[in-house]
């Protein structure tokens, strides 16, 4: 009786809301922005960095700039978790006894329901169905031609939309939009035999939005899922996403709710698998062992939140659109209707050179052709139809190849696994920015093996990919002729040259032959084991790899394969300028820092060295030689330790023979000024002004035996004594750093 009450209460609390005059509660003052107190500044937002956070991610920053949640979704949501929390009992517990039964759904009488979709009539339950309202102007309304329940929820959305600022807008842009589609769907729903408020399913999942994108990857008007909508012939591809087809989207819809709907015969059921997965409501059936959508909800974990919310939400929407002019919005004016003309355009036409011959601007036709996310018809088929604006199907034919010149200077051809636009772009001859220009690159991580991509013509001749591979090959083998019989031409083959640490243990496998493979952006250890016919186990014993990391772009992988595996299609390193060292040997390890333009010496410590005095004589920072000998930054050195040091190659630098780092080098250079500007007119001192000063980059023995000299008090210059002011020079000698002048016998 307890529940009863409390259940009454709260619909009578919602029906005072939502028919009363000014029935909207008042929305909360903003806060008043005040003024920071005297003396202090006020902070500024810190406004974060993309390209940074991409940086650090290695990944796009799913930031929605790319797809941006529209407004009206946005406070749809903020209301929706203002007024039914997580967690909360979102649903009163119905009246246990009494009360009238709720207002049966209707079909409309449009007899668009196949016989086998209808509901059987069923005897209501006064104990499992809340009472309706006790209003007239409820009873007067007209109702979609789906079941409709009484519910606390729906009553809480009818509110929201009749009487919030914010609900009345929302609703208003989805009638709006709903013009241009409206037609459309309701013929397709028909053609299925399925309820015209179908539609309003489209309206709650995007707001009408061919665009829409969600955090999870539902896309197009229907939110369809990358795998059900290929499930249902819906194309997902670089060059196409069919999801954002109105037309394809909307039958492929039909087919899936006719498919749910045969599974569970109910609506509401249908409608939370629509949304949550048909396979989380099976569980949910078998768990709470009761197919009732509305008992469903009322239990912990029965279904999930969004799930809860979305059925009334769209119960109430179909309510209202049905009742537009009941609700305040008879005065919206619905969007033209979506109308076209079709014609067929060659691969690769862009949507602007199909606007130029067709005479339309391209904002109609990216209206037109949504599914067309590269604005470019796709370059891997044949012609391709596209979508006009009425009466310019006529023009566009007789425009049409003036209009897509440039096009002919471009060809097509396959991405292999593990080939990028910069290994595509050295072979034929072009930049990767040209590439991603010409194939509306967003990501590269977006173009794995497979993806037909458009490149430039070379020397206006088309080269097919198997020719390409096959002058890469022959290429390579003059290379490696030129090695046994040509002169040794070092530079260009070191500098070719791939260094690839492997683990300190060898693999020799009867049948296989070694093969390396360079990583690319999106790169797993399972779609790469697949490729060359591997075990993911196998590549992480292979390779020191953990399996539970990511792999990064660049790195080479040892992939032992069967003889009988086919290279086609896969980017592979030449064997040839591949150099494998073991991991963590000496070998490696000189090779490593030659690399980097640097020579490997172990030296000794002598009496008062420290990681800073050591790390001058080398050019480097107290860090840098802590991490090269995995030191503490604080660690003290002892006469005679070995200490690993990274020196530049060649003769050092003048600074750092001098024993001097980049960051005192204008320090120094300061205090030389200072004192050799010392005489009048800033002048050098006399016994300077004739000495000679060496060339830049000019090596000298002295600064070497400056270096090598060994630590200790250096010895007082001597000066003669017929030589004046010799304490100026002094000064200015060892502000220079320069050695003294000998002393003669």
């Amino acid at each position: 009786m307890a529940s009863s009450l409390r259940a009454n209460a709260a619909l009578s609390v919602l029906l005072v809301g939502f028919l009363g005059a000014g029935a909207a509660a008042a929305a909360p003052a903003p806060p008043v922005a005040r003024r920071p107190p005297p003396g202090k500044a006020q902070t500024l937002p810190v406004e974060e960095s993309l390209s940074e956070r991409r940086a650090v991610r290695g990944a796009p920053v799913d930031d929605g700039s790319a797809t941006p949640e529209s407004p009206e979704l946005r406070e749809l949501r903020r209301f929706e978790e203002q007024a039914f929390p997580r967690g909360g009992a979102v649903v009163p517990a119905p009246p246990a006894t009494g009360g009238d039964a709720a207002l049966p759904g209707i079909w409309g009488g449009s007899g668009d329901v196949a016989p086998e979709l209808r509901t059987e009539a069923r005897p209501a339950r006064p104990s499992a169905d809340p009472a309706p309202p006790d209003s007239e102007w409820l009873r007067t309304l007209v109702l979609p031609d789906l079941p409709v329940r009484w519910d606390p929820l729906v009553l809480r959305y009818l509110d929201f939309f009749k009487n919030d600022p914010k609900g009345r807008l929302i609703m208003a842009n989805w009638l709006r939009r709903a013009g241009r589609f409206r037609a459309l769907f309701e013929k397709t729903l028909e053609r299925h035999g399925l309820p015209k408020a179908l539609l309003y399913v489209a309206m709650i999942e995007s707001g009408f939005d061919t665009a829409a994108r969600s955090h999870v990857g539902a896309g197009g008007v229907w939110q369809f899922m990358p795998g059900a909508a290929r499930a249902y012939g819906l194309e997902v591809s670089y060059w196409l996403d069919a999801r954002c087809d109105p037309e394809r989207a909307a039958d492929a819809a039909a087919r899936y709710l006719k498919d749910l709907y045969v599974r569970f015969g109910s609506w509401p059921l249908v409608f939370a698998a629509y949304n949550a997965g048909y396979g989380a409501v099976l569980k949910s059936i078998t768990a709470y062992n009761t197919n009732d959508f509305w008992e469903l909800v009322r239990h912990e974990a029965g279904l999930p939140w969004e799930s809860s919310i979305y059925v009334p939400k769209i119960l109430a929407a179909a309510i209202v659109a049905t009742n537009a002019k009941a609700f305040g919005f008879g005065d919206v004016t619905p969007d033209p209707a979506y109308v076209y003309e079709t014609a067929e355009a060659p691969p690769g036409t862009t949507l602007a050179a199909i606007a130029r011959a067709a005479g339309a601007h391209l904002e109609v036709l990216q209206a037109l052709n949504p599914e067309l996310v590269r604005e470019r018809m796709p370059p891997d088929r044949g012609p391709s139809r596209v979508r006009l604006p009425p009466g310019t199907a006529a023009a566009f034919a007789e425009n049409l190849e003036s209009a897509r010149a440039g096009n002919e200077r471009s060809e097509t051809i396959v991405l292999r696994f593990g080939e990028t636009l910069e290994d595509v772009a050295r072979a034929r001859g072009t930049s990767a920015r040209e590439l991603r220009r010409l194939n509306g690159v967003k990501d590269a991580s977006e173009l794995r093996a497979g993806v037909s991509i458009l490149v430039p013509k070379r020397g206006g001749l088309a080269v097919k990919a198997p020719a390409r591979d096959k002058r890469k090959a022959a290429g390579e083998g003059e290379a490696e002729a030129g090695k046994t019989t040509g002169p040794p031409e070092a530079p260009e083959a070191d500098d070719d040259t791939v260094i690839v640490a492997v683990p300190d243990r060898s693999f020799a496998y009867d049948g296989r032959e070694r093969v390396f493979y360079r990583t690319r952006d999106g790169d797993g250890l399972e779609e790469i084991a697949e490729t060359f016919g591997v075990r993911a186990e196998e590549l992480t014993d292979w390779n020191n790899l953990d399996p539970t990391a990511r792999l990064h772009p660049h790195m080479v992988l040892q992939i032992f394969v069967r003889k009988d595996f086919d290279p086609v299609g896969v980017l592979l390193l030449d064997p040839g300028k591949v150099r494998v060292v073991t991991l963590g040997s000496e070998e490696f390890l000189e090779l490593e820092t030659a690399r980097r333009g640097k020579k490997r010496l172990t030296v000794t410590a002598k009496t008062g060295d420290t990681l800073a005095k050591v790390g001058r004589r080398y050019g480097l920072t107290p860090g840098d030689l802590a991490r090269i000998n995995r030191f503490s930054y604080s660690t003290e050195l002892h006469e005679g330790q070995r200490i690993v040091v990274y020196s530049p190659t060649g003769e050092p630098p003048r600074e750092v023979a001098m024993g001097l780092t980049p960051e005192r080098r204008s320090k120094a250079g300061t205090n030389a000024a200072a004192g050799l500007g010392a005489g009048a007119g800033g002048r050098a001192p006399s016994a300077l002004r004739g000495a000679k000063t060496p060339a830049r980059g000019t090596p000298t023995k002295v600064a070497v035996k400056t270096t090598e000299k060994p630590a200790g008090k250096p010895g007082a210059p001597t000066a003669r004594p017929a030589t004046p002011a010799p304490k100026p020079q002094a000064r200015a000698v060892a502000a220079a750093k320069l050695p003294p002048p000998a002393k003669k016998k």
